[in-house]
């Protein structure tokens, strides 16, 4: 009787010390899952050589010429490498007499009948006209707003995105929504493919897309939250609140472009049409559908479910692991969601105003395609 209760006390202390040290496990085995995350993250975020450097010489590049481009933007793997150079947050620390500098070479290429001026190599005329198409708009020729470039797009939506994931109550919810708005409103703005923009209008568009993000997320977790087989819904609610209001937000801001006097576009030999207000619809259509609709897909519902299928408990723990997603699924799936449709839009004027259907280029040859700048 004796060595039976030993044994089943042995037994139970055998199991008391499996317990404690289950804890531990499920503890470490957090750790490392966000550490692994972490570091991945923090990878993804130091600064890479470019293509340019990393080529094994001069070779590897395309011949110079100021309407071609490093890669084949034909392909979408080419858009993609493309689309990697120009989220590059080192291109927040060109300067303004960078871009000065940048254009002087271009210039001197262009009177030069477009060749590389004496000393000039073609590497340094492919960093000059890097720097003009990730920091010049296109179209105006104005020097681009720091933080509404591209290169800060990650930068500036790695905590906005994860400010809203873990934002918990009204006054949260209500701040998270408002600074992505304001991040929004600006990004889109500096990166329309139009010349101007009515100011007014634009601030009619920024107050409505607030408004719009704050109703549906404020309305999402309340419904999510009361009724609980929605439950498993809830990581889905700010993306559907980003999207939605995310669109609204790009159409208010280029509302000028589909619903005014369009954008400019021109022959394949760079004879200037006009503005056709068709092409301004294609140019915002496709923009929603990769910036707002796509985009935040993986940054926005990726962190919640890995978390959850982790079983990742400690904020701390989840905040690292839903941080380090975020940095990812935007450096990675940026430049590919950008690539999925050219910035240099190909339509047919079949497609586009009567006013375009019989339109000669510069050798007298009629016009079937026209190319417009889609915007960002």
């Amino acid at each position: 009787m004796r060595d039976a209760k030993r044994g089943a006390s042995a037994w139970s202390n055998v199991q008391q010390a499996q317990i404690k040290s289950d804890g531990p496990k499920k503890w470490n085995l957090q750790v490392l899952a966000a550490a692994g995350a972490g570091a991945a993250g923090l990878a993804l975020c130091v600064p890479q050589p470019s293509r340019t450097e990393a080529s094994s010489g001069a070779s590897q590049l395309p011949p110079f010429g100021l309407d071609n481009s490093k890669f084949d933007k034909s392909t979408f793997w080419g858009r993609t490498n493309g689309m990697f150079e120009l989220i590059d947050p080192r291109n927040l620390l060109v300067t303004e007499a960078d871009i000065t500098k940048a254009k002087a070479l271009l210039d001197g290429f262009k009177k030069n009948g477009e060749k590389p001026q004496a000393g000039v190599t073609e590497e340094q005329l492919w960093e000059a006209k890097n720097i003009i198409d990730i920091n010049v708009h296109p179209v105006t020729g104005e020097i681009l707003f720091a933080p509404g470039r591209m290169s800060a797009f990650v930068p500036m939506n790695v905590p906005l995105c994860a400010f809203m994931i873990m934002a918990k109550g009204t006054p949260q919810i209500i701040m998270s929504q408002y600074l992505n708005q304001t991040y929004n409103a600006v990004n889109n703005y500096v990166n329309r493919s139009g010349d101007t923009v009515d100011m007014m209008a634009l601030a009619q568009s920024y107050g409505l897309a607030v408004f719009a993000s704050i109703s549906i997320a404020m309305t999402g977790s309340k419904i999510v939250s009361s009724v609980k087989a929605l439950s498993a819904l809830g990581p889905f609610v700010p993306y559907i609140a980003v999207a939605l209001a995310g669109s609204a937000n790009v159409g208010f801001t280029r509302m000028d472009e589909w619903n005014g006097k369009g954008v400019p576009i021109s022959s394949e030999d760079g004879t200037d049409l006009g503005y056709s207000l068709l092409a301004g619809k294609a140019a915002v259509t496709q923009t929603v559908l990769t910036r707002s609709c796509l985009l935040p897909i993986a940054p926005m519902i990726l962190p919640g479910l890995v978390v959850k299928f982790l079983g990742i408990t400690s904020f701390g723990a989840a905040a690292v692991v839903e941080l380090s997603i975020i940095t990812v699924a935007f450096g990675c799936m940026l430049p590919m969601v950008l690539a999925v449709l050219p910035q240099k839009m190909q339509l047919e004027t079949k497609d586009l105003e009567p006013e375009f259907q019989n339109k000669h280029d510069k050798k007298g040859q009629l016009i079937t395609k026209i190319y417009a700048n889609k915007g960002l």
